[in-house]
């Protein structure tokens, strides 16, 4: 069993897939092996909130690689096969667009860069 999970938000897969107690099927970056993996799973925002013994730290990244640092567990339930890691580029492109205008992520500003108006 890997030390941890990391779990990148994607246009298909957002970081509000996540809700407490549920069940979900994410894409996972193993921590150990950095191995890619399609899992379906339980997760929760306590260690207790799964089968005792079976949960595993899930990290949790942004779209822009950031660290989210909420703190949350899975409990893997099965791995699936290597076609589930597959996406409709078209619908990817297009929920990529739709998120990106409203995206709560945003890149630091330089603190000497001067705004239009104030030039």
């Amino acid at each position: 069993m890997p030390g941890h999970y990391d779990f990148f938000e994607t246009p298909i897969t957002p970081y509000t897939t996540l809700q407490d107690r549920s069940e979900v099927i994410i894409h996972v970056r193993d921590g150990d092996t950095m191995q890619q993996a399609a899992i379906r799973g339980l997760v929760a925002r306590s260690a207790t909130g799964l089968p005792e013994g079976a949960a595993v730290p899930l990290h949790c990244y942004g779209r822009l690689g950031v660290r989210i640092h909420d703190t949350w567990f899975i409990h893997v339930l099965e791995e699936l096969d290597e076609a589930a890691l597959a996406t409709d580029h078209e619908v990817a492109q297009s929920q990529d667009i739709e998120q990106s205008l409203k995206s709560p992520e945003q890149f630091k500003r330089s603190r000497y860069r001067k705004d239009e108006e104030n030039r």
